[in-house]
């Protein structure tokens, strides 16, 4: 499937008019419903084959999700070997995406940014983002790229339904005009960050036309506790812990990283990581999130390290002391929370209090999950059953003549550029079936 990339020069717009024009000049086009990085890797691996492609954009601008990536910075992709990437997945999301990342991995996002000037850097991590430039520059090669090879973008435009007969696609509504197409790419994304324009409605088209829709659920989003933490914490970060989540007295996730400390609860790397974990158990029951300051030491090891500090400096508070331990804000209601007085000196401090610190260093109940917001997700969880799409083309098995990938379909990775290449590579996937089948009826 994976073929050699050719160039069709013709014409750019970016005004929705024009796409009566287009029709006239080309017939059953191919359709992009959604110009995020699935829409627009799909538009222009499509358009580079030879096949006319329209995008439709409901934002007055392309990208809006991939430009907010990252901090603005865009964290484009993972550096390492396909396999290595492919196991930051669940299995059955791994064993879906393997073929379009060996179609279209890392290494050939990377080459497409380097050839067009912009240049990347691989941090420690293993995160790839653009040495000099930002989303906006990534984004505005997309745009280029499209141009180049005569796509028509329409921006603010609205599909408001995805028409089919004899289980095969006929075309959209869209701005209250039937657009007739046999061949529509669907890539809207999901249902997190609304105002980007990801309002679930592929899920709804997906559904109509016949397909399963794995419950939508909340990923690398920010986790709301209750009781709430202590306002004088707010915007603390802890790092080198491992954050843990709970359930029925069973730890159901952990992951190691930074945490910081919210007005709502937590967010960062590792509350991220493990919301879509604990919004999946939230449904079921109450979850607990549990805090280890020390996770490379075991208890009876830090235990002793404690002692030692204690016995080292018998004179002084045990409050005092934790500083060195622990972020300074934190350590009397660290210690309050457990009923001990920070102003307990070493040589009075019992061996039972001193075991109930260890224990709170080791496993902190930072308390129970009130809520994580789906629209705060950097992406949704759920989406396009993957049984119901063929992973080698991005084809419906329910229905000819539609594509789907991105976000909208069942994928959430962890955090690290993971996503945005699974975005990539299955657009790029989907663009080259459509327009091989496009090609091959025309």
């Amino acid at each position: 499937m994976c073929g050699s990339h050719s160039e069709v020069i013709l014409t750019w717009s970016s005004d929705r008019c024009s796409v009566l024009s287009f029709m006239t000049a080309f017939r059953n086009p191919i359709l992009v419903i959604g110009g995020g990085g699935a829409g627009l890797m799909a538009a222009w691996r499509a358009s580079s084959l030879g096949a006319p492609v329209v995008v439709f954009e409901r934002n007055r601008k392309p990208g809006i999700k991939l430009l907010i990536s990252g901090g603005g910075k865009c964290n484009i992709t993972h550096a390492g070997p396909t396999e290595e990437l492919l196991r930051a997945f669940l299995p059955a999301e791994a064993r879906f995406l393997k073929p379009a990342l060996h179609c279209w991995g890392n290494e050939d996002i990377i080459r497409l940014l380097e050839n067009a000037g912009i240049k990347t850097v691989t941090r420690e991590n293993g995160r790839v983002f653009p040495l000099d430039g930002t989303a906006k520059d990534v984004v505005a090669l997309l745009e280029s790229l499209l141009k180049r090879n005569a796509v028509t973008l329409l921006l603010g435009s609205t599909v408001t339904s995805i028409e089919a007969r004899d289980s095969h696609i006929t075309g959209i509504e869209a701005n209250g005009e039937a657009v007739r197409s046999s061949h529509i790419i669907l890539a809207t994304g999901g249902a997190s960050y609304r105002k980007t324009g990801t309002t679930g409605d592929g899920f709804r088209w997906a559904e109509e036309l016949g397909h399963t829709i794995v419950p939508i659920r909340p990923a690398l989003a920010p986790i709301s506790l209750r009781p709430p933490l202590f306002s004088a914490w707010r915007g603390i970060a802890l790092r080198g812990g491992q954050l843990s989540v709970h359930a029925n007295g069973r730890r159901l996730a952990s992951w190691d990283d930074d945490v910081l400390i919210t007005h709502e609860g937590i967010s960062g790397p590792a509350a991220l990581e493990l919301s879509r974990s604990a919004a999946v158990a939230a449904e079921r029951g109450a979850v607990t999130v549990e805090f280890d300051f020390f996770p490379a030491r075991e208890f009876e090891v830090l235990d002793n390290e404690l002692t030692e500090l204690v016995q080292s400096n018998r004179g002084k508070m045990i409050g005092t002391l934790l500083e060195a331990w622990l972020p300074n804000r934190m350590v009397p209601g660290l210690l309050g929370s457990i009923g001990a007085d920070p102003a307990v000196r070493g040589h009075t401090l019992t061996r039972e209090t001193r075991r109930s610190i260890t224990r709170l260093l080791k496993s902190w109940k930072m308390g129970t999950v009130a809520s994580i917001p789906l629209d705060r997700g950097e992406v949704t969880a759920g989406g396009v059953a993957l049984r119901e799409v063929d992973p080698h083309s991005m084809h419906s098995r329910k229905i000819g003549g539609l594509y789907i990938c991105g976000e909208v379909l069942d994928i959430a990775g962890p955090v690290g550029g993971y996503n945005l290449q699974a975005a990539f590579s299955t657009g790029y996937v989907a663009g080259e079936s459509a327009a091989r089948d496009w090609l091959g009826e025309s």
